[in-house]
């Protein structure tokens, strides 16, 4: 059994960019790209600026509230010829000389975009009484020409930071090329005659921040996402399917998992992901440790990831110190400004805080919560529970757990592809998640079915902007009872090696003794 602590390096691409920033698209005056924009049940006058700026007088937030519309504005629209020039555009910035027609654009419809913000709910705290409220900004796309009879689709999107100028709507799906994975993604869905809506996940507006592989926070946003698709449509689709990529396959996994219990609009007819990083939650806790040999100077994002993650399981559960107790005490707010006050992925903030993780987390969380409970390959010692939350690694462990939360075997096909040049969710990592689903829906009762997808040359972070996003697309309207399946896809090998040499022999995550939820 190999620890996680080999494997984390590769961490650096599991996000949806680099330290390029999104901005607040100048779009008060959008260009009239389509014909006569659909009609809308809400008023749509805001500025797109004021997306992110949440009105006051709202009423007391609670159940009832969750999926409001608070604003609607009407941004830029893009004809099928723009939509497939974009699309050929992002993907000649990531496969170069090894673009093929293959992953060109072949949208047929073009849509109107609209940015909305909805309330959600984020978790309840230890200790509370009630859930406190999220806003989130989405997209929504509406197809020039919809298929008869399309499901909603909610798109879950990967890591991008979480600073707030990092929301990916402010993204202008019109504009400049940049270094992110999911624009093609919201280009093939809704240029197939999809409705589409794409929340940002609730915490880049406001004075928080988006829980960082919450499982609980993500499948809040994106659930009242199709609460919130519903308050805006006129006819809204009464059936829903959730696609997401990397960080957005946990949280369209989470929703899955969260559907009953919290509710949605709409029935769920399928859960689509793309590379999704649905293993334990103890890698966040491994990746600071020396042995993990990550440093600030090299490893930018993957020093990141296991800063947000600990910082936001913190602040949403309501830890002393709003999620900060994690870092050393000097440190502390130099460590908040890196992961929200600058850029998405601040390599000169982070590389200030000292050269190596453990020159800035607090030693407790290093020593009980990353080496002896997380990252030890035998005998894991996951007992230690000093009074402060920060090193406790019983209550960490705790966490873990409720953030990969195990999936309803009553509920709707699941279909999860895995790429052969994934160098991030590697092979023994992609084994771990086929034994860990199989174990959940191994009950004779179980009706949850989940099917494998395998192609040989794609890597982490190119699935939303290959052709496999067309078998997506078939996929999806198979599932919504529009159209035929795809052609059967190739499965994943028992074991394969990625680009890095490794074979996926096990699955590489902490030691057996750790639950496997």
């Amino acid at each position: 059994m190999k620890s996680l602590i080999f494997a984390l390096a590769p961490l650096l691409v599991l996000g949806c960019g680099n330290s390029s920033n999104n901005s607040t698209p100048d779009m008060a005056m959008p260009p009239t790209t389509l014909g006569m924009a659909p009609a809308l049940a809400v008023p749509c006058s805001d500025a797109p600026a004021d997306i992110y700026n949440v009105p006051s007088g709202l009423p007391a937030m609670d159940m009832t509230h969750r999926g409001d519309v608070i604003r609607c504005a009407v941004t830029e629209s893009l004809t099928a010829a723009k939509a497939n020039s974009q699309i050929n555009g992002y993907n000649l910035s990531t496969f170069g000389d090894d673009y093929s027609a293959g992953e060109g654009g072949n949208v047929t419809s073009g849509f109107w975009s609209y940015r909305i913000t909805y309330r959600t709910l984020r978790p309840t705290p230890a200790g509370a009484a009630s859930a406190p409220e999220g806003d989130s900004a989405a997209f929504l796309l509406i197809p020039e020409h919809p298929l008869a009879g399309a499901p909603l689709v909610v798109f879950a999107h990967g890591s991008v930071g979480i600073a707030p100028k990092c929301a990916p709507s402010r993204l202008d799906l019109s504009g400049a090329i940049q270094d992110q994975d999911y624009p093609t993604a919201l280009y093939k869905l809704a240029g197939y005659g999809y409705t589409v809506i794409a929340p940002d996940y609730a915490g880049f507006i406001g004075d928080t921040a988006p829980g960082y592989f919450n499982a609980e926070d993500e499948a809040h946003s994106v659930l009242d996402a199709t609460r919130a698709a519903a308050n805006v449509l006129t006819s809204p689709p009464d059936k829903v399917v959730i696609v997401g990529h990397s960080q957005g396959g946990h949280a369209a996994l989470s929703a899955q998992s969260y559907a009953k219990a919290y509710g949605m609009k709409g029935t769920l007819v399928g859960v689509a992901t793309m590379a999704p990083l649905y293993i334990s939650m103890a890698l966040w806790g491994a990746a600071v440790t020396q042995a993990a040999g990550l440093k600030t100077a090299t490893d930018v994002s993957s020093i990141l990831y296991p800063m947000e993650y600990a910082y936001t399981a913190g602040l949403l559960r309501g830890d002393a110190g709003d999620g900060l107790a994690v870092f050393q005490t000097a440190k502390q707010q130099a460590a908040k400004d890196t992961m929200l006050g600058g850029d998405c992925y601040d390599a000169a903030k982070l590389q200030a805080l000292g050269a190596t993780p453990s020159d800035f987390f607090d030693t407790n969380y290093v020593n009980n919560v990353g080496f002896q409970c997380a990252a030890t390959p035998l005998g894991t010692d996951c007992t230690q529970a000093p009074s402060t939350p920060a090193g406790d690694a019983p209550l960490w462990l705790s966490r873990w757990t409720e953030d990969l939360p195990t999936l309803d075997d009553q509920s709707a096909p699941i279909l999860i592809w895995f790429g052969g040049k994934d160098a991030t969710v590697r092979p023994g990592w992609a084994e771990c998640e086929r034994e860990r689903i199989g174990k959940q829906l191994m009950s004779p009762t179980a009706t949850t079915m989940v099917s494998y997808c395998w192609d040989p040359v794609m890597d982490h972070r190119t699935f939303p902007r290959s052709a496999d996003m067309d078998y997506i697309n078939q996929w999806i309207a198979a599932r919504a009872g529009i159209g035929s399946d795809p052609a059967a896809c190739a499965t994943p090998p028992a074991m394969w090696t990625d680009v890095s040499g490794t074979t996926g022999t096990a699955c590489e995550t902490p030691p057996n003794n750790l639950p496997t939820p």
